[in-house]
């Protein structure tokens, strides 16, 4: 199979995954979801357990609003849409780690009104990197361990634990490597095609998604290819439910070559400590990554990281794209537009997304606009 065909089937399930998990089930995994990118997938791995990532849908909410609220993010309230209309009866069950109150509510209102066998819940320490909040972690890490065993009925050996950490710290090295190449050579490969390789990882069996991503960045590092004027950009935020955004740029004579996005770069940030327990290694890399939103620690870790890879990525603009009512990102986005501004002279634009009435339209004009002002057009 050709490196595009790769990419293009990477794209077609970004576009509509849901239909993969029943795919999943025909292979005889057993898919369990997840909603945030601080779970540790490498317990439900060595378990047998197939994690696959719920990232929301543009849908219209047909069941979802007799128990979220209208202001609750549309991430949330499509995703429970879905599973109270029966569309996510190929899952196992869902885990749910304490993030917002929107998700911290929306454990609760999962747990009593669909019917999946597992419900798992991690309780993770409100101020994240500082030394009192570790043993807390760690201690974490185990009690979801065991709620996983109870499940699966057998205990998680640290042996399958230590090989489930392998497999994922590979993943990491190779979307790192991915990432490294649509930085260094964004003729060669786009942000919307290296997205899509990164996202479709969660919706297939881990193993699997690594030869896709070894294949296709072997492939592309030997390519020589024509450099083509796009503008540089990141994007920062949480997720991207759909390849929207990154195709409208495209067609707009802009790319994004890097990302700081929970889907993204955030996702695979930091590796696992091989050498140490499994449990321990698990707590760990949750606890030095840079921080989510809804994690507290300095906010100048934050801007800090931010700069430093608008910087490194060579972007000449920052588009942050945000879920609407996403709360813990607002929070921050004035502070980082500050920084971004006076010490980079690097413009910026804040978007919303509402999954249950997106309009490309409406964006390709916000967007096209932010466009032309760096350009000096």
């Amino acid at each position: 199979m050709g490196t595009q065909t790769m990419i293009d089937e990477c794209l077609e399930i970004w576009r509509d995954p849901y239909k993969e998990l029943s795919r999943l089930r025909e292979q005889g995994e057993r898919p369990v979801a997840f909603f945030c990118s601080y779970t540790p997938e490498e317990i439900l791995h060595a378990a047998g357990l197939t994690p696959v990532r719920l990232m929301g849908a543009a849908r219209t909410i047909g069941h979802a609003d007799a128990h979220l609220q209208a202001y609750c993010c549309s991430l949330a309230r499509t995703d429970l849409d879905m599973a109270l209309a029966g569309e996510l009866e190929s899952l196992e069950g869902a885990v749910f780690v304490q993030t917002c109150d929107t998700m911290m509510r929306l454990s609760d209102i999962w747990r009593r009104n669909t019917g999946f066998p597992f419900h798992g819940d991690l309780v993770l320490p409100i101020r994240m990197g500082e030394e009192i909040s570790l043993p807390f972690l760690v201690e974490e890490v185990h009690r979801f361990r065991e709620q996983v065993e109870a499940f699966v009925r057998h205990e998680i050996s640290d042996e399958a634990l230590r090989e489930s950490i392998r497999v994922y710290n590979r993943n990491r090295r190779l979307a790192d490597r991915l990432y490294r190449l649509r930085r260094e050579k964004p003729h060669v490969i786009d942000g919307l095609s290296a997205t899509a390789c990164l996202v479709v990882g969660f919706w297939m069996p881990r193993q699997a998604h690594n030869e896709i991503l070894q294949r296709i960045a072997e492939n592309l590092e030997s390519v020589e290819a024509e450099e083509v004027d796009r503008l540089p950009l990141l994007v920062s935020g949480s997720i991207c439910t759909t390849p929207d955004l990154f195709e409208l740029l495209l067609e707009l004579g802009a790319d994004v070559v890097d990302d700081d996005l929970c889907c993204g770069h955030r996702y695979f940030d930091a590796f696992a400590d091989e050498t140490v327990a499994p449990e321990d290694a698990l707590a760990k890399r949750m606890w030095e990554r840079v921080n989510c939103p809804a994690k507290h620690q300095c906010l100048e870790d934050r801007a800090e990281r931010l700069l430093w890879q608008v910087q490194a990525c060579g972007a000449r603009g920052v588009v942050f794209y945000l879920q609407s009512f996403c709360e813990p990102h607002l929070f921050d986005i004035p502070y980082l537009r500050k920084r971004l501004q006076e010490e980079l002279g690097v413009p910026s634009l804040v978007l919303e997304s509402e999954l249950q009435s997106f309009s490309r339209g409406q964006l390709r004009t916000r967007l096209q606009a932010f466009i032309e002002t760096i350009r000096g057009v």
